[in-house]
């Protein structure tokens, strides 16, 4: 169990006294060994689609050395929550390249999706002398123990992509997830306009992993915009947990319940890439100029989402892109080593791509990250 500040705050008082001094050393040391042996803040600040960050936290000046005194170079940590999915083996990618540009040595670990695995992990890192910890983590409230843990050490921690909810987090790199559930539902918007003349119409709402800061906040975004027009009926609202297979079987499921669907919202490209699958299964996929085409939305970006846009079976995707907003978080820890301040929080910009700028200079210059990754 991780220790709270306020265990931390009365040993220090009893150290105060001279005569103490040894006692509080060697319990301490001795709770460290204790603690060491298991092996193993929250979301982003809301900001627009351009990159932004809050007010910068300042590395302490009780912080890890950069380097060992011998000139090694500084060990970074990374915990990944899973590499079964295309974006995290960018966010993988990332990560190494930014790892490599700064001159780290770099010791990483993946989760598999299981969040206490995870937390082993992190602990695990943490006890190999790492001088900052970087976590993407699975969920949300299970991570805060490493979190804590690093705090307790005075390991800086870094979130990509996902954020804690407790625990002191240097700084949190990802996209503004909730701007991005509300580009998802103003574009559902104005298509339904464009075919009936107003914002009206069905939509499925296939919800991402829940637990997690991600699919939290593009939910929020999502449902809150969505709300404002009060003749689109969000007739499912249903866990796709951005895993194909369950999106899939959700979307099947829906589609049997209700004969009249006009779009899906996916909080994530492999929400989408399962529900195209249940239509064609179903039998109700139709071209895209078809009035009883179902229109599809997801997020990320990856290759899959592309092909399906250059196929006409998905309508867009908002992309971001993992492997530069890793390579970011790493260039904060090299800051922070730096004793330069860095953002608390950063917002990586997305970009919405559809089949008419899919191949647009635009595109090409934010980056087609999923071409860059072999899964």
């Amino acid at each position: 169990m991780a220790w709270s500040s306020a265990r931390f705050d009365s040993w220090g008082a009893l150290c105060k006294s001279t005569g103490a001094l040894l006692l509080c050393a060697a319990a301490l040391a001795g709770c460290n060994k204790s603690e060491n042996a298991s092996s193993g803040g929250s979301t982003a600040q809301r900001a627009s689609d351009s990159a932004s960050a809050s007010a910068p936290a300042a590395a302490p000046a009780s912080a890890p050395a950069a380097a060992a005194s011998n000139g090694a170079k500084p060990k970074i940590g990374f915990s990944i929550a899973t590499l079964n999915n295309a974006f995290f083996v960018g966010l993988k990618a990332g990560v190494e390249r930014g790892s490599k540009d700064q001159g780290f040595d770099l010791v990483q670990t993946n989760a598999n999706g299981d969040a206490q695995q995870q937390v082993n992990d992190a602990l695990n890192l943490l006890s190999q002398g790492v001088t900052a910890l970087v976590l993407n983590p699975i969920d949300s409230k299970a991570i805060i123990p490493a979190v804590e843990k690093a705090n307790q050490m005075n390991i800086p921690v870094f979130t990509l992509d996902r954020g804690s909810d407790g625990g002191k987090v240097t700084s949190f790199v990802a996209s503004d997830n909730v701007a991005l559930g509300q580009t998802a539902a103003k574009w559902i918007a104005e298509q339904l306009k464009k075919r009936y003349g107003s914002e009206k119409g069905n939509v499925v709402d296939l919800i991402g992993l829940v637990g997690t800061t991600a699919a939290t906040d593009r939910e929020k975004g999502f449902s809150d915009e969505i709300a404002k027009y009060p003749d689109i009926k969000v007739v499912a609202r249903q866990e796709g947990a951005f895993d194909q297979e369950k999106s899939l079987n959700a979307m099947t499921n829906i589609l049997q319940k209700y004969p009249q669907i006009d779009a899906v919202f996916g909080a994530n490209d492999d929400n989408t890439v399962g529900a195209e699958k249940a239509i064609d299964n179903a039998g109700r996929y139709k071209p895209l100029d078809d009035k009883a085409h179902i229109m599809v939305i997801g997020a990320d970006g990856t290759a899959q989402a592309l092909s399906a846009i250059r196929a006409g079976k998905q309508d867009a995707t908002i992309s971001q892109n993992p492997i530069k907003m890793a390579a970011k978080s790493l260039q904060f820890i090299a800051d922070y080593n730096a004793k330069k301040d860095v953002p608390a929080n950063y917002a990586w910009p997305t970009m919405l791509i559809d089949k008419s700028n899919i191949d647009s200079d635009a595109v090409k210059q934010y980056g087609l990250w999923s071409e860059e990754v072999k899964q």
